[in-house]
């Protein structure tokens, strides 16, 4: 196997490995909220108004949600994410179009500092505990959480773009 399949075979692990945290901290917090809620929807959706914001931000399950949920596990899952699509998605560019490896780095970076955002200011406004606070949140959180879901989009599109670009690259197939 030649040196690019080997590394291209580890980076797609890391990358199927960060899905499957993705996915694992998904099926985790769903139960979690389950009870009260049908789902963690300050960081899934932006159809919720600031009353609903404010129920969560009062509820038996707002501590939960900080710990462990956002801090460690979500904090992993965006880690894992960002840095196993950004090493692989540059890696891959770099391989098929040099001057364009830098986006692989800088478009999981936005969806990390977005994410990393949203989550510090639902946990400060889930430590609160003010539901006036969270309303007059609601707008700046639905913008962050708009720039992360834009942003993880965007690093998946460019993780397979990048990889089926340097797939039907002639000398990446060589074994």
């Amino acid at each position: 196997m030649s040196h690019q399949a080997l590394v291209t075979v580890i980076l797609a692990g890391l990358v199927v490995i960060a899905f499957g945290l993705f996915w694992w901290v998904g099926r985790y917090s769903d139960r979690a909220f389950a009870s009260k809620f049908p789902t963690r929807f300050p960081e899934k959706t932006l159809s919720y108004s600031g009353d609903q914001l404010g129920k969560l931000v009062q509820s038996d399950l707002r501590m939960k949600y900080v710990f462990p949920i956002l801090f460690p596990f979500d904090l992993i899952v965006m880690l894992a994410l960002a840095g196993a699509m950004g090493a692989a998605s540059s890696y891959w560019l770099n391989q098929t179009y040099p001057a364009a490896a830098w986006l692989g780095l800088v478009v999981p970076a936005v969806y990390l500092l977005g994410d990393l955002i949203e989550d510090c200011l639902l946990a400060w406004l889930l430590l609160r505990g003010d539901p006036h606070a969270a309303a007059r949140s609601i707008s700046m959180l639905k913008a962050i959480t708009t720039i992360k879901l834009v942003s993880v989009c965007a690093s998946i599109a460019l993780t397979l773009v990048a990889f089926a670009a340097w797939l039907f690259n002639s000398e990446s197939l060589v074994i």
